[in-house]
């Protein structure tokens, strides 16, 4: 039987039990422990089941879009959605925890910004793309969806090198528009010591009559 065949079956009984291979008791361990993870990722739960760094920095981009700006930006007031997002308000202003030194500020709409939502986005260099996946699928899963304006367009200056991608449309509350930048030095490398920096913006501009 293959690997791939019983694992994907559940068999994991017969991985560990039934099949003699050569070797030594060390090599018979490692392999067995190797196919445990292997298995806890295909059928869940387990170690491997909790999201990766990239996979959190992810989460908490969309929830800050969805769960956070969005409601604030009609209507709800921040320290009502602070008590189901885990939101915090501390020295540096409202901010959400990733993990870590990762984490991510917000700025709520107010004063001569009533319908802008901002964050800055410190995360793992890595969770750029997953971040970005996230929002492109949230944009074009919304009803109607927003369409793309900018797909990943770079801008260098002598200090900064951006990456800007953005989605707009009209909805029943206004015209609906997400814009996420990554932010890095022009020669590539994260601005925020080890770790990576974006910006991203929500703005709900109430329809003219």
């Amino acid at each position: 039987m293959l690997w791939s065949n019983a694992l994907s079956n559940g068999n994991l009984s017969y991985i560990l039990h039934g099949y003699k291979m050569p070797g030594s008791k060390t090599m018979h361990i490692r392999v067995a422990a190797a196919a445990l993870a292997t298995f806890a990722s295909l059928v869940g739960g387990g170690a491997s089941a909790q999201p990766s760094s990239d996979g959190k920095g992810a989460a908490a981009a969309l929830a800050v879009v969805r769960d956070i700006c969005l409601p604030v930006l009609k209507g709800a007031k921040i320290e009502a959605v602070a008590k189901t997002t885990g939101l915090r308000n501390g020295r540096d202003g409202w901010v959400l925890p990733i993990a870590g030194k990762r984490h991510i500020e917000i700025s709520p709409p107010g004063g001569s910004n009533p319908h802008i939502c901002s964050a800055t986005v410190i995360h793992d260099p890595a969770a750029g793309p997953s971040i970005l996946g996230a929002l492109r699928q949230w944009a074009s899963t919304r009803s109607p969806p927003l369409q793309p304006t900018k797909t990943e367009l770079a801008a260098t200056g002598p200090l900064y090198r951006l990456t800007t991608s953005s989605w707009e449309g009209a909805t029943d509350g206004g015209n609906l528009a997400l814009v996420y930048s990554e932010d890095k030095t022009p020669d590539g490398r994260p601005v925020a010591g080890k770790l990576d920096q974006a910006t991203l913006t929500l703005a709900l501009t109430p329809a003219t009559s």
